[in-house]
């Protein structure tokens, strides 16, 4: 036998015949499992940024309603000059 190895070769007594197969890497798995939590941080702040647009939206909506009610309780009926007076001053505000 001889002294000097070969690459690809292993000529050493203490060597297992299991292969590489049966040897933990995880550097095999880090790439997937970072990319994993990277996609699931995306998809949580995609959600929660979502949701505070939408509850933004809901509020601003409910302010544009109570608006429109005033003006429209401000016209009333429009039978006198002081409704429409006071539509007027109600508008402009």
């Amino acid at each position: 036998m001889s002294n000097y190895a070969l690459p690809g070769t292993n000529n050493s007594p203490r060597s297992h015949p299991a292969g590489p197969g049966l040897k933990p890497r995880s550097g095999r798995w880090y790439i997937p499992v970072v990319a994993a939590v990277g996609l699931g941080f995306y998809a949580y702040n995609y959600y929660v940024d979502t949701k505070s647009k939408i509850e933004f939206a809901e509020i601003e909506e409910q302010k544009r309603l109570a608006a429109n009610r005033k003006l429209m309780d401000a016209y009333g009926s429009k039978d006198s000059l002081e409704d429409v007076q006071q539509a007027f001053e109600m508008y402009r505000r």
